[in-house]
This record gives C-alpha cells, sequence and structure tokens, in this order.
C-alpha cells in the first residue's frame, strides 16, 4: 500500500476548487444535505494513516485469522476468494472477541447498571481524541455520575474497543483497511452505518456489518429489522456511491428521498469522484469507471426485480429491546 502516493492523492483533492452544485432555486436542505455528503466523504481518509495501520497490525491476532481464513477457503464451495474468507474471519474475531456493545456503562466504583441523565461538552482530552458528544449516566447503585465519550476516531476506539453503530463501522471498516481489502464506510441517514467490502472473485462491493455479525446479507435491515430507509451511501478512498438500492428493494414501504433533489445527490458524488481521482494514472480511472459501470447495472437491477430472502433475516440483535423500538428496528 503507497501510502506516500494516497497522501498526496488527499493534498491535492483539497487544494482543488470545489464546484458546487447549482442550487440557486433550492430550498436550505438542499445546501444542507449538501454540506452533510461531502463532509461525510472525509471518513474514508481517516484510515490511510500509516502509523494507526501500524497500531492496527501490532492488535490484530495475524495468525490466528489467517489460519481461520485458509481453512474457510479449503472448506468453502469456491463462490469467495480468499481475501473474502480473511473478512469474514476478523468478523468474527471483532465481534466475538474484540468489540463490544454498550446500552448504558457498568458503574466504574460498583458495577451497577448505570441510566442515561443527560449530556455535556468534551474536555480537551476527549475533544483531542475525536470526541464530540459525552453522555453522562447516574449509576442505579451508589448514584455516581459517569461519563461515555462518543468518539468518532479510530484511535481511542482500537484501546476503548466499544460503543454502538458508529464505533463499531468505523474501528471494523478501519481493520478492513488494514487488511488489504478496498473497503467502503456506508452511512444511512436513519442513524446506521456499516461496511462494504470488495470481492475480487465476485467483482462486486459485499455488505458487511460487524455489530451483527453479518456478511453478504444486504436485505437484513429491511427485511429482518423491519427498518424504514431513505438513503444509504458508500464512502471510500476512490469513490462515493449512492447504494440505497442495494438495501432498499421497497421503496414504497421506505422513507421518503426527500433531503434534496436527486439531481443534487448525483452532482455532488460525481464530483467527490473526480477530485478523487484526479490524481489517479488514466488506467487506474479507467478501472473505476467500468467498475462505476458494473455497480450501476447491479443497483439498476435491483429496482426492476423482486429479490426476496428465501430465508428468514435475523432480527436486530444489538441494543436494548427499548431503544431497538424508539429507532424502528424491532423486526417485523
Amino acid at each position: 500500500m503507497n501510502f506516500q502516493a494516497i497522501t498526496e492523492r488527499f493534498k491535492n483533492m483539497m487544494q482543488q476548487k470545489t464546484t458546487r452544485p447549482s442550487t440557486a432555486s433550492q430550498p436550505p436542505e438542499s445546501f444542507a444535505f449538501y454540506h452533510q455528503i461531502r463532509q461525510l466523504s472525509q471518513e474514508p481518509w481517516t484510515y490511510e494513516d500509516p502509523e494507526l495501520q501500524d497500531v492496527a497490525m501490532s492488535i490484530l491476532p495475524l495468525e490466528k485469522l489467517f489460519e481461520d481464513a485458509t481453512k474457510r477457503e479449503k472448506d468453502g464451495n469456491g463462490s469467495w476468494g480468499y481475501q473474502d474468507y480473511l473478512i469474514q474471519s476478523l468478523l468474527s474475531w471483532f465481534k466475538q472477541e474484540f468489540f463490544s456493545w454498550v446500552n448504558s456503562p457498568k458503574c466504574e466504583s460498583c458495577q451497577s447498571d448505570t441510566h442515561l441523565i443527560g449530556a455535556c461538552r468534551p474536555n480537551t482530552e476527549e475533544s483531542f481524541q475525536g470526541c464530540n458528544n459525552v453522555e453522562v449516566y447516574q449509576c442505579n447503585g451508589c448514584s455516581r455520575q459517569q461519563r461515555f465519550p462518543r468518539y468518532n476516531k479510530v484511535r481511542p476506539l482500537l484501546f476503548s474497543r466499544t460503543g454502538r453503530c458508529g464505533e463499531w463501522a468505523c474501528c471494523f471498516t478501519f481493520l478492513c483497511r488494514a487488511l488489504g481489502s478496498r473497503a467502503r464506510w456506508v452511512w444511512n441517514a436513519e442513524d446506521h452505518v456499516w461496511t462494504e467490502v470488495y470481492s475480487f472473485k465476485q467483482n462486486r462491493w459485499v455488505h458487511v456489518d460487524s455489530c451483527e455479525e453479518s456478511f453478504d446479507q444486504p436485505l437484513i435491515y429491511e427485511q429482518g429489522w423491519g427498518k424504514k430507509m431513505s438513503y444509504c451511501i458508500g464512502f471510500s478512498i476512490d469513490s462515493v456511491r449512492d447504494v440505497s438500492s442495494r438495501y432498499i428493494r421497497d421503496p414504497e414501504n421506505g422513507n421518503p428521498r426527500n433531503r434534496c433533489p436527486e439531481i443534487v445527490i448525483e452532482h455532488t458524488i460525481k464530483s467527490l469522484n473526480e477530485e478523487f481521482r484526479s490524481a489517479l494514472s488514466e488506467y487506474d480511472r479507467s478501472k473505476l469507471l467500468d467498475e462505476d459501470r458494473r455497480e450501476k447495472e447491479e443497483l439498476i437491477s435491483y429496482r426492476t426485480r423482486e429479490d426476496l430472502s428465501s430465508s428468514a433475516l435475523p432480527a436486530r440483535q444489538t441494543g436494548s429491546e427499548d431503544w431497538k423500538r424508539e429507532r424502528g428496528e424491532g423486526g417485523n
């Protein structure tokens, strides 16, 4: 992995003048959504820090992961490649051994349950580590108050190893990159995030959700969780893609796409892709354009066919029952 080239490409991208879509007649919501997409597109670049990659290599149980991937490949039917099996091995280890889910933290003093009482600003150290919000909990036993900083940067998560959807997806997507996979961080407008990895064996992007230990189950949200969605957008260091139709097969039962006109989204994604690829060779740009065309055909095909799962998809595993109901993820 040529980190110097990646860094140089990022610098060039940031120095370019941003071309904005014509929004003269658009409502303020269009401006907000436009800027939100551009801001979200910076997330994958935080995974390209070579020093952070070295930290990941010192943490990952590489021998165990490689052995497990080799066994999966040997026992498989040939439909997946070795790198795909390596991501499956990483997924199992990440879910079962590395990261933990937090509904509310245990009291640090007496280990009793706690309940949320509010939020506060991060302190200087928390802000430096990439924390934007701190949840405040009170112990049900000793009444002690306790802070729970919500980090959205990889470095602190490699050591805290706990959180909810955002922390899980951030850390897992980074580790996919550390293992050499092309990876996307996928943002959903209804407050969920997950990962996609590119399978060279199948020549397509594959859904992965580390919270649920779910691999190649893109319909798990709509059909398993009963989640209503509007936008799902994938971000990597060389592409941005509206992948909504991969996950939303029944738009009439989903949430309306009314954050901005479709042309604004299309223009924003097009301009971001041009920026991200501006420093690439003509050969690499050509390969990515071919990939874009294949994926576009794949995504369009989902709109014109019934693609219901032949077996029941699981309801959401992570989160308390009340929390899942509040988010509309309690299952069908």
